[in-house]
């Protein structure tokens, strides 16, 4: 009886397991745009750097964060001049992804990023192969509270990121000024573990269980 009662233990909390989201940050970053004002990799600095780690993720806002440069000068719509900023990321291999976060870029104006695309890709396809966009994200103006996306859930390695809008408003006078470049705060994703992950496991511990005894 004992031995059923820790393996249907085992195996619930298996099965949580594999429910259960992780956060997850890019290994790397690039950018369509090669002139970043502030470094592209700002947006993948992660838990505990680029945002706190324990709830509500915070971040501590201006200073770690991206932006682009400002080709059409102020006041100018970044978008309007330069099109739509694409990032790509790696996420290191491949993830069941439920969630992405963001943060904005600052609410000192209105450079941050106000609505964009994604695509997927897996790592048999490659960066170059990416699927059928979800569409129709609204990131939050706010650079320090997490803003968080539920997903369509989608088994990838590559992200690609296509900003669609910024906060840009009154021609970039204000208030808030801002609008000739585009930036954001912080990106991170949920994923999920594999099951037969979590199942290996908990069928590892109940087999010392077993030597144990």
């Amino acid at each position: 009886m004992k031995k059923s009662a820790i393996l249907f233990a085992l195996c619930c909390g298996a099965v949580s397991l594999a429910s259960a989201a992780t956060f997850h940050t890019p290994v790397s970053i690039t950018s369509s745009n090669s002139n970043a004002f502030f470094p592209l990799n700002n947006l993948i600095e992660g838990p505990g750097v680029g945002y706190d780690a324990a709830e509500p993720h915070n971040a501590p806002g201006a200073g770690h964060t991206w932006v682009t440069d400002a080709p059409g000068g102020f006041p100018s719509d970044y978008i309007g001049v330069a099109g739509p900023p694409v990032l790509v990321m790696d996420l290191g291999g491949d993830f069941l992804l439920t969630e992405i976060s963001t943060w904005g870029y600052t609410t000192g104006n209105a450079n941050g990023i106000k609505t964009f695309d994604l695509r997927f890709a897996t790592s048999a396809q490659g960066p170059a192969n990416f699927g059928a966009p979800q569409t129709g994200f609204t990131a939050a103006f706010s650079d320090i509270t997490r803003d968080s996306h539920p997903l369509v859930p989608v088994t990838a390695r590559y992200v690609e990121f296509t900003g669609t809008s910024t906060y840009y408003s009154n021609g970039g006078l204000g208030p808030p000024a801002g609008g000739d470049r585009a930036g954001l705060g912080e990106i991170a994703f949920a994923v999920v573990p594999e099951p037969s992950v979590a199942l290996m496991g908990a069928l590892g511990l109940v087999t010392l269980l077993r030597r144990r005894r």
